[in-house]
């Protein structure tokens, strides 16, 4: 079987099997307080940064960051979002030019990540699935950035039809699900006031 997404999915489904019907399984690891306060923090303190200095990200940094991103839960542990590191000025600027989203800010990012899915892996889910894989990674991300200082922001997949053309043959043909802007900064993003625990239960 050549299909590694595939041969993915059946072993997810086999060890999901085995979670339900085994009487044995492995113990839940309890989270100590201590930690449990310092993931609240990453959760309160993380920001869309968007205003980045010209410190760039060095290896040891960006090897933390994709060792988190492969961590990233995915539907049925496809695991079928590859990401393409931008770092060349002239194209970071075509981007800052094209992503709806990153229009005039973006290429001052040390390093911009796009994000595209591999859509064989999904079948006849390929509308929605990739798209929810993406943002699995971009909340990841946006953790394992704040952990280690370094500032993070989004940028939706939205790009002008014009400009579609010039996306695909400079970056990739793949179905593209948004970018992730990571980089240095001096000063941190203002807070955005978020609803509260009640409002968010229907």
């Amino acid at each position: 079987m050549d299909d590694k997404f595939q041969q993915r999915y059946l072993l997810h489904q086999k060890h999901k099997q085995a979670q339900f019907f085994s009487p044995y399984g492995e113990q839940t690891p309890i989270l100590p307080l201590n930690m449990k306060n310092k993931y609240i923090s990453l959760l309160i303190n993380r920001r869309s940064q968007r205003i980045f200095n010209s410190k760039p990200i060095d290896n040891k940094e960006f090897d933390h960051l994709l060792k988190c991103l492969v961590e990233s839960p995915s539907s049925c542990n496809r695991q079928a979002i590859s990401i393409k590191t931008i770092t060349e000025r002239n194209e970071k600027e075509i981007l800052t030019g094209i992503l709806v989203g990153g229009v005039g800010w973006c290429h001052r990012a040390d390093k911009i990540l796009l994000l595209f899915a591999n859509i064989e892996a999904y079948k006849e889910k390929l509308k929605y699935m990739p798209f929810l894989d993406a943002g699995v990674i971009v909340m990841n991300c946006y953790l394992a950035c704040e952990s280690i200082g370094l500032g993070c922001c989004f940028i939706n997949p939205n790009i002008r039809p014009e400009n579609k053309n010039i996306f695909k043959k400079k970056f990739g043909s793949k179905l593209f699900c948004g970018a992730l802007t990571i980089g240095h900064y001096d000063k941190k993003s203002l807070y955005s006031t978020k609803i509260s625990k009640f409002e968010i239960l229907l």
